[in-house]
């Protein structure tokens, strides 16, 4: 599963020039714009034809990482008899949810379209001391001749599983901040901050206006990353539903639950929902749900659905 983002041809561009100095020893990459770009390559502290001087120009990394911010490093690594590449995917532990899925979905993209054959390898780090470390670099030399998880997983397991992680943080309401992917800094629920994701003035108006019976659907646009309104609907009988809602892509639906003032919030994300869906949806729901809040609604129940959304949302509907 792939996030949408390519790489750029001023990356393509920058990539050639790095393969071909080999007085270059990393060359970082982010994401802008959707798509993958590169920053100022770094050079090997000193010479770059012993062995040793991969070792003694880790520290010169520690200039492009930052604790929360994911980043890509290709580097150059000096052997015996030439050199190899390596691309490392940097992704801290507590970075914010959305970068962290971002970044954890393109790592497979970024590879395969600067050539899978000319890297030795691909390394995976989640604390600075992964990639600074002289140990942890020895470690992985170490563990070459073995089956570590990382190479027993596939890469679409690996994107998964760090998906997952995600949208259980999101869920849990971890406290983050923004890193410029999609997003603002702003207040949320409970410790910490959280991304605030635009909300179109129709959707608030549709919120404000809900009525006994009523129901809004909302999802997140892809390329404006802002939730917006997709429809709403008057007179909803609770046993019935299941049949508004998509059942091929991602929907905030706030529905109010006749003869009450209960506001039932129900997200849903289909299984074939594309990674980009599923990232820009679970890092934005808390968003769907503090507007509406704002908005004076009480909401009394969240349903979130992955799996068969309708009958999900009819059996949860069928408890109140």
């Amino acid at each position: 599963m792939q996030s949408g983002i390519t790489v750029s041809a001023e990356l393509q561009d920058a990539f050639s020039r790095f393969s071909s100095d080999t007085a270059s020893f990393c060359l970082p990459v982010t994401i802008t714009s959707e798509s993958l770009t590169p920053l100022d390559p770094i050079p090997f502290a000193g010479s770059s034809s012993s062995p040793d001087s991969f070792f003694s120009s880790l520290s010169q990394l520690s200039s492009v990482l930052q604790p929360k911010t994911p980043i890509y490093l290709l580097l150059r690594r000096p052997t015996s008899a030439s050199f190899t590449l390596v691309a490392l995917t940097y992704i801290p532990s507590n970075a914010p949810v959305r970068p962290k899925m971002l970044f954890a979905s393109t790592r497979s993209t970024l590879v395969r379209e600067l050539g899978t054959e000319k890297f030795a390898s691909t390394v995976f780090a989640t604390e600075e001391e992964e990639i600074l470390g002289q140990e942890a670099w020895q470690e992985r030399d170490g563990e070459k001749s073995g089956a570590n998880r990382e190479e027993l997983m596939g890469e679409k397991e690996r994107e998964l599983e760090a998906v997952r992680r995600a949208e259980a943080e999101a869920r849990n309401g971890t406290p983050q901040r923004d890193i410029g992917i999609g997003g603002t800094l702003g207040p949320g629920s409970g410790s910490g901050m959280r991304v605030s994701t635009p909300v179109e003035d129709a959707a608030k108006a549709a919120l404000k206006e809900l009525q006994d019976g009523g129901l809004v659907q909302m999802t997140v646009d892809l390329p404006t990353e802002t939730i917006k309104l997709v429809e709403t609907q008057s007179n909803v009988d609770p046993a019935s539903i299941a049949t508004t809602i998509s059942s091929t892509s991602p929907r905030y639906s706030f529905f109010h639950y006749p003869g009450s003032d209960v506001v039932v919030f129900m997200y849903t994300c289909p299984t074939g929902s594309s990674i980009k869906e599923r990232m820009l949806h679970a890092s934005s729901r808390r968003s769907a749900i503090a507007v509406a809040e704002g908005e004076g609604l009480n909401i009394a129940k969240k349903v979130r659905v992955t799996e068969n959304a309708k009958e999900s949302c009819r059996a949860d509907l069928g408890k109140r």
